[in-house]
């Protein structure tokens, strides 16, 4: 018994030891090919950490059979500093890779800056391939600048649970004709589809074509897909073209200059240019092989922002008028979904309105081409080179005019977000704000908190974050209403108390005006978004009547607060009122 004992000790030592060899970090040094060299020798044996601010150079993509790769980079020393880089490289012909990491296994990046491009700026063909079934990809906190000059995320293994969150993603597509390459691209040769596909606070500058492709004819089923809170700005065509999960939500997402590429009314991917099938959207969806009805399946598509310049419909007038004469397809801008009271023949209209078979089937709440006003004067210039840009591209391309006419790459630099015009070596940093000031987009939000990418937005995201599983379950239940994010805060009959503060957003004074039915003891607070009291501006008894009260922005202690989102909360006996507004000034 002893001796049995003793085996099974040392067994589990050795399993031990080898748990805790699996987790050891090792700190790469900075250089060409030092990652490539220790993966070799390390396989999935060690956490591969990455120096802040220093500059690496893979010799090879990536690769890892079989095994969990994790790549980290470490925290810069201060505060919003440089992270580590991470550049792909040519072969000895001066070939650019055609991809970084040829994943066949579970993959971990987080927080590295990723240049795919070489050291004369020519861009690598795709980020990322994950062939693997069952694996596990995560990127989180990455900063990917280019992306790619085709595709970025190609997920083809079946049950694949892939998660994005936190990125940045910049400049994806070489821009020679609108079709150049999809983001995400999920495909499958059988019926089995992904497990899941989340991709949460990222913005996403610059990506080509489409968001996701996922082969339109192929007959495979993904089990979840979320695409929520990300701001995107300046796209092309397509936004999620798989039409088939039994879970879906695409949700508080903020879409600047997206599909501004017209489509032709010849082009119907449905069933080529038979007039008698269904018009194409932004996003597809079905029903999945062997539904029961009433279906079980969650299509939830609400409380997204779609904005275009309006040069872009001017262009698109412009363009038909020219076509008619000239006997050219019609052209359109296709909507997130088509509309009940469209004319347009469209499969996704009928499925949504169908509450008795698809009562879990939601799109609402959108709102259309309303200016986020960023605070970046430069996306604006941007997006009046992305209309230049257009108008050939969609001559040629969709018009069927002559390219000799019209030189589609002559703007296509301009069309990139590139602050300093070094696609190799971007020296600008931050790269890119997304921060902007419109207040009703600020609490545009299911939640009521900023549309698109919070991560610009810290306060609100603290918030969330605290509330996410009461958030995640109030979109699972696929309720179109908002989800009340101030805990302990109750419905008040606006009867009783009558409450509202002006001008929203304001600079220098605030004004928070209430109507008191009755005498109470009343309580007005202002607080950060994350709950912490900023100052309290009434505490005492008040007889019925209308009150006005000052905030001029300033804290108990007298200083003036940052600018942004606050709170103000009304509590008038044991009724309490609640409202959101911004601090620009």
């Amino acid at each position: 018994m002893k001796n049995k004992f003793s085996i099974l000790l040392i067994v589990a030592l050795i399993l031990l030891c080898q748990v805790g060899f699996a987790q050891d970090v090792l700190v790469v040094e900075p250089g060409v090919g030092t990652l490539n060299q220790a993966i070799t020798t390390y396989g999935g044996t060690k956490i591969y950490q990455l120096k802040a601010g220093g500059w690496y150079q893979i010799t090879a993509p990536i690769q890892n059979a079989g095994y969990h790769l994790q790549i980290i980079g470490q925290e810069p020393a201060v505060k919003g500093g440089m992270p580590a880089t991470l550049q792909t490289n040519a072969t000895a012909q001066g070939v650019v890779f055609a991809k970084m990491f040829d994943a066949q296994g579970d993959i971990t990046l987080k927080n590295i800056y990723f240049v795919n491009a070489d050291l004369t700026g020519v861009l690598g063909g795709a980020f990322l391939f994950n062939t693997a079934d069952n694996a596990r990809t995560v990127i989180d906190r990455c900063i990917l600048d280019p992306v790619s000059g085709g595709s970025a995320m190609n997920l083809s293994g079946q049950m694949q649970k892939s998660y994005f969150t936190n990125n940045l993603f910049n400049r994806m597509g070489h821009q020679l004709s609108p079709n150049d390459g999809h983001f995400f691209k999920t495909s499958r040769t059988g019926n089995i589809g992904f497990d899941t596909l989340l991709v949460q606070n990222n913005t996403f500058v610059c990506i080509g074509t489409s968001v996701h492709n996922g082969d339109l004819g192929r007959t495979y089923v993904n089990k979840f897909s979320k695409f929520d809170h990300n701001t995107f700005v300046e796209q092309k065509s397509q936004l999620d073209w798989h039409k088939m999960e039994s879970e879906y939500y695409w949700t508080n997402n903020l879409m600047f200059d997206m599909n501004t590429q017209p489509w032709s009314v010849t082009w119907n991917p449905m069933g080529g240019s038979d007039k008698g099938l269904p018009n194409t959207a932004l996003i597809y969806a079905d029903t999945i092989p062997g539904d029961v009805f009433p279906s079980n399946t969650i299509q939830f598509v609400e409380y997204n922002m779609h904005y275009r310049n309006p040069k872009f419909y001017t262009l698109i007038n412009e363009l038909n008028t020219q076509g008619q004469k000239d006997g050219k397809p019609y052209l359109i801008f296709m909507p997130l979904v088509w509309p009940k009271d469209s004319s347009a023949v469209s499969r996704e209209t009928n499925l949504f309105a169908n509450d008795t078979s698809f009562p879990s089937w939601k799109v609402g709440n959108n709102t259309i081409d309303v200016d986020p006003q960023w605070t970046d004067s430069r996306i604006y210039t941007m997006s009046d080179n992305f209309v230049l840009w257009t108008k050939p591209a969609t001559q040629v391309h969709a018009m069927g005019y002559s390219p000799s006419n019209f030189p589609i790459a002559a703007n296509w630099t301009k069309y990139h977000w590139d602050p300093d015009g070094d696609a190799s070596n971007n020296l600008t940093w931050p790269l890119f704000n997304g921060v902007y000031r419109n207040p009703a987009m600020l609490i545009g939000s299911i939640e009521g908190l900023p549309l698109g990418d919070l991560n610009w937005f810290p306060e609100s995201k603290t918030l969330w974050t605290k509330n996410k599983s009461r958030i995640d379950a109030h979109l699972k239940a696929a309720i179109e209403s908002k989800l009340d994010m101030v805990s302990g805060v109750k419905s008040i009959n606006l009867s009783d108390i009558k409450t509202s503060c002006y001008p929203n957003p304001f600079s220098n004074q605030l004004t928070i005006s209430y109507t008191l039915k009755n005498a109470a003891v009343v309580k007005l607070t202002i607080l950060t978004l994350n709950g912490q009291t900023v100052t309290e501006l009434v505490n005492q008894s008040q007889v019925a009547g209308d009150y006005n009260s000052k905030w001029n922005g300033t804290n108990t202690d007298g200083k003036l607060t940052p600018n942004g989102m606050y709170l103000y909360r009304l509590q008038v006996g044991n009724k309490v009122a609640s409202g959101r507004f911004v601090k620009i000034k």
